[in-house]
């Protein structure tokens, strides 16, 4: 780097005199001017090392300034004595004026001190930019690398949140069943349950997993509803093709199922159903969990509003927060930013409607996708 700046400072000094020598009336071969030039800067690019360690050794630091200035100072001195004294004793020697050496010196020392010292200070001006911007790179690595971290910290709280409110509902839901003495339906929902606690535990999953991907995770927590509700429990999906591969947060639907199922399902006495759907707008992914229950108020929010929303809407009808829904706007906003929407609202059919807005973004194919081994790599 230092050589390649000494021959572009070299070539532009000499072009410049070569052009000078032609305007004046006293043109020189372009050759000689290099020869003339070059020296000089090869001599700098020789002293350019000594430079920077003073400047890496006493940087220019406030609170040090006192005691680093009178340093740079010295060095700037002494650079521009060895730089002037070893261009005045090659112009001697290439000359053969070396008996006028010391003269030569005392001449350059006058004319061209002060523009030496002018090129150490911009040498020691342009280490420290140097210095800086690798500092202030490092400070923004470091601190996306801490953002990161409280992140996934926060999701894996959030996720923490979850896993134990699904399983007490759920053991809550076996405990009815023991009571029945509906003893096989209990060992089908232990195992069950069993399968889908390991895959919600599991801390080397991704935050985001495909659609296809978060789809069987929440067949499995389904098929306990189903045992639980038997006829009264209908499912029906409505999931475009092209969002299978689409990345979701895992385990984003099942807090949105049982929203339905606890509150608009199972306090009615007839039959319910729970309606999925997916589809693609734009640049977006839609995701949308219904139900033929008693329904919330509207309410739209982007994914940043995190405060906890009332528990019950104007009409007392329905909760309308609660852990579930809480956690699922949560992670929303700690993945997404304002880039998703989480919105509440009613069905078509009057019951509740929750719908989730967050960006289309594809999964590259994973080898095994049906045991949950996922890639974290996506495309945009």
């Amino acid at each position: 780097m230092i050589i390649a700046l000494t021959l572009f400072c070299a070539a532009v000094e000499a072009s410049q005199n070569y052009l000078g020598a032609i305007n004046f009336g006293k043109p020189v071969a372009y050759a000689e001017s290099i020869r003339r030039t070059l020296p000089s800067w090869i001599i700098n690019a020789f002293l350019t090392p000594g430079v920077l360690y003073l400047a890496r050794r006493f940087p220019l630091d406030r609170g040090r300034l006192a005691v680093v200035l009178p340093i740079h100072l010295v060095g700037a001195s002494l650079f521009a004595v060895a730089h002037l004294g070893g261009t005045a004793l090659y112009y001697a020697v290439l000359d053969g004026t070396i008996e006028r050496l010391p003269v030569v010196v005392v001449k350059y020392m006058t004319v061209y001190f002060i523009l030496d010292v002018l090129i150490y200070c911009g040498i020691v001006g342009a280490s420290h930019a140097v210095r800086y911007y690798r500092e202030a790179r490092a400070r923004e690595v470091a601190t996306a690398r801490l953002q990161q971290s409280l992140t996934q910290a926060r999701l894996a709280a959030l996720r923490g949140q979850l896993n134990p409110h699904f399983l007490f509902n759920t053991l809550n839901a076996i405990t009815t069943m023991a009571l029945k003495r509906e003893h096989d339906n209990v060992v089908v929902t232990l195992g069950t349950l069993s399968e889908l606690l390991r895959v919600s535990l599991d801390d080397r999953l991704p935050q985001e997993v495909a659609l296809a991907d978060e789809l069987e995770l929440l067949e499995r927590y389904l098929e306990i509803q189903r045992i639980r509700f038997g006829d009264r429990l209908t499912v029906t999906r409505d999931i475009d093709d092209d969002t299978l591969d689409a990345l979701v947060p895992i385990m984003i639907l099942q807090p949105l199922a049982e929203n339905a199922i606890v509150h608009g399902i199972a306090p009615i006495t007839g039959p319910g159903e729970l309606r999925l759907r997916a589809f693609r707008s734009g640049h977006a992914l839609v995701l949308e969990v219904a139900d033929t229950g008693p329904g919330f108020a509207t309410r739209t929010a982007t994914a940043a509003e995190t405060t906890a929303v009332a528990n019950r809407d104007e009409d007392g009808d329905r909760p309308a927060g609660g852990i579930g829904l809480a956690n699922t706007r949560a992670r929303l906003a700690q993945l997404y930013s304002d880039e998703s929407r989480f919105e509440t609202g009613t069905a078509t059919n009057g019951g509740a409607r929750v719908r989730v807005t967050i960006p289309f973004r594809v999964a590259r194919p994973a080898s095994d996708t049906r045991d949950l081994a996922l890639a974290g790599s996506v495309d945009r």
